[in-house]
């Protein structure tokens, strides 16, 4: 190795030993707690003005049309979307969903076409699916592998519809909804109960080692399913999971490590697109009661937004169910 090449190694090295794991929280105004988030008083005057705007609700689930929550219903034995997935794919012990991904390709996807369609029937902001409860970033996430610059499209489907979106004066938003992958997947870990199949494990507990040889060979599951856990309480009521939304009545409660790559995953996404709004599917805000991480992320949005605006706070976030 000569010189150049040792210094140019050397300096790699350097970089990433200083480059941070996490993601920074922007200070400023807002902290992460209710009562400093209660500062925020009313709505900027564009959104008060917008009063008409589209969603894209676009993701992998679209791939075989049978519903968005097709990633956790094709594991409930003996549903219609579990009938229609072996019939199409197989058993789900063999095709998961984390192969539904691998076949969406979103080869006729044109968001300049379709956002001129949304500004001449008059929307005035866009919302893209940043992420649905199957947990595939549709960005080219920092701290998710499983994105949709990786695998599946291939493409950078936020950056793609952010782009369409300021080049036709549209405000831009992402809804999140990944923080409950860790439950909503919980029907991945199980198996028929019936059947030439039957206490077959479905594709749910596979891990990285598993996938030697195969598409996704280098990737780990659980990064996607996130179920390395106990189960939550009743789990195998597929219906039970409504009643656990706000991670009350025995949900299984996830670790510091998931509400961290929640965090640093958001706060990614914020800092690449700056969007003006940002919806999550959630009870109040993302995780709580049981961690203050959505919090956070609020708080960061909102000072990003001021320290963009020149003290001003164009950032709006709603969430599903407010209870707070």
């Amino acid at each position: 190795m000569n010189k150049k090449e040792f210094f140019c190694v050397f300096i790699s090295l350097l970089f990433l030993a200083c480059s941070p794991k996490h993601e920074k929280m922007q200070e400023g105004m807002y902290e992460p707690t209710w009562e400093s988030l209660s500062q925020y008083s009313s709505a900027p005057d564009w959104f008060r003005d917008a009063k008409f705007g589209i969603w894209a609700h676009w993701g992998p689930q679209c791939q075989p049309e049978q519903g968005d929550w097709y990633a956790r219903g094709m594991y409930d034995e003996g549903s219609h979307q579990y009938k229609w997935h072996v019939e199409n794919y197989g058993h789900p012990s063999e095709f998961g969903f984390k192969d539904v991904i691998n076949i969406w390709k979103a080869e006729n996807w044109d968001p300049d076409r379709l956002m001129d369609l949304y500004k001449r029937v008059g929307a005035k902001y866009f919302f893209t699916l940043g992420n649905h409860h199957d947990n595939l970033d549709l960005w080219n996430s920092k701290y998710h592998e499983w994105n949709s610059v990786n695998m599946g499209p291939k493409k950078d489907i936020v950056g793609g519809w952010e782009k369409a979106a300021r080049a036709n004066d549209m405000y831009f938003g992402v809804s999140i909804h990944s923080a409950h992958a860790w439950t909503w997947y919980e029907t991945s870990q199980r198996a028929d109960k019936e059947g030439p199949m039957k206490d077959v494990p479905y594709d749910g507990n596979l891990r990285k080692e598993d996938g030697k040889g195969k598409w996704w060979e280098g990737y780990d599951p659980q990064d996607l399913y996130a179920q390395d856990h106990p189960l939550s309480e009743e789990s195998n009521n597929t219906g039970r999971i409504h009643s656990q939304w706000g991670w009350e009545n025995g949900a299984s409660v996830p670790t510091e490590e998931y509400f961290q790559n929640f965090f640093d995953r958001n706060v990614d996404m914020i800092n690449k697109y700056s969007p003006d709004l940002v919806y999550y599917d959630d009870t109040s805000m993302p995780l709580w009661p049981v961690s203050d991480v959505g919090l956070k992320v609020v708080s960061h949005f909102y000072n990003k937004s001021i320290a963009d605006n020149k003290g001003v706070n164009n950032a709006v976030v709603f969430a599903k169910i407010l209870t707070e």
